[in-house]
């Protein structure tokens, strides 16, 4: 009786380091996924990079207004890499996790400054 018990509480004992150890795959490929995607995305990095390629519209694909954002945006993010332009606290709450909200798209460097919720609550206001 004392060794079934034993054999018993020793499959326990493996079966959750079985399921401790299984490590977590790419759904595409099935290979590993690394660690930093783990319980966060299904595909490896390499599987997003691909489809990300083949689905994402291409710059000359977009509209001209689509394409004027675009350019705007990264024209701001440039000069944000490069220390021109520094981030300042939201001009609503004084948050300073903050992203840029352009009031006109001509203008890539003439941004206001707002955390995320008060932009989205600018916009919602904007499209009522």
């Amino acid at each position: 009786m004392f060794h079934k018990y034993n054999y018993m509480l020793y499959i326990c004992i493996m079966r959750k380091r079985l399921k401790d150890e299984k490590k977590k795959t790419c759904s595409k490929c099935n290979n590993l996924l690394e660690d930093n995607r783990v319980n966060k995305y299904r595909y490896c990095l390499f599987c997003h990079n691909e489809y990300m390629k083949n689905n994402r519209k291409k710059h000359s694909e977009l509209s001209d207004e689509q394409r004027l954002k675009a350019n705007c945006r990264s024209y701001l993010n440039t000069y944000l890499k490069r220390g021109v332009i520094n981030k300042q606290p939201c001009i609503k709450c004084n948050s300073i996790n903050t992203e840029a909200h352009h009031k006109d798209y001509t203008k890539p460097l003439d941004v206001v400054w707002m955390c995320r919720e008060c932009h989205l609550s600018h916009h919602k206001q904007y499209m009522n």
